[in-house]
């Protein structure tokens, strides 16, 4: 009886360990990249977020949940390309501006929503090998559902394996 007692105790503990890891209460959000181009606005450096602890990094995040908003921020961004065409029914947009290494530039390949729907946890792609020292421009505009986009309150940015919470 103690036996099956102490497989009980386990089974009940390893369940609760793995029912309350990060990965089960948060899922995947279907996204679309609309853009990754190298351009910040101008005055990047006067209106980005700033980490105040090391790793300084900087940080530009906009959402977007109409045509008027989005048409000034990609200008504002200063991207080469004609503005893309959203459904703003149907969609909601983030523009997220960083910096990167020349040598080894960023990518999203998953987003990840936060179990009470309020923030979206973005990674970074680590570089592969050497990256030079610079910091070029980078922003992203991602697309994401409205309902989705809507509720968010803050994006977790993880750069480095560091994370960095930006409230929008």
């Amino acid at each position: 009886m103690t036996r099956f007692k102490a497989l009980l105790v386990s089974t009940l503990f390893l369940l609760l360990l793995f029912g309350c890891s990060n990965e089960a209460m948060n899922k995947q959000v279907e996204f679309h990249m609309i853009a990754s181009e190298k351009t910040l606005p101008a005055n990047f450096d006067e209106i980005a977020f700033n980490r105040k602890t090391t790793p300084l990094f900087q940080y530009l995040v906009s959402k977007v949940i109409d045509p008027f908003d989005f048409e000034e921020k990609w200008n504002s961004y200063g991207f080469d390309n004609n503005i893309a065409n959203v459904d703003f029914k149907e969609k909601g947009i983030f523009f997220i501006g960083v910096q990167e290494s020349g040598s080894c530039p960023y990518k999203i390949r998953n987003i990840e929503l936060s179990s009470d729907n309020k923030t979206l946890t973005v990674p970074l792609s680590e570089p592969d090998g050497a990256c030079t020292a610079d910091a070029t421009p980078r922003t992203f505009v991602i697309q994401v559902d409205k309902e989705i986009a809507k509720n968010i309150e803050a994006l977790v940015i993880v750069q480095d394996g560091v994370e960095t919470s930006i409230a929008l």
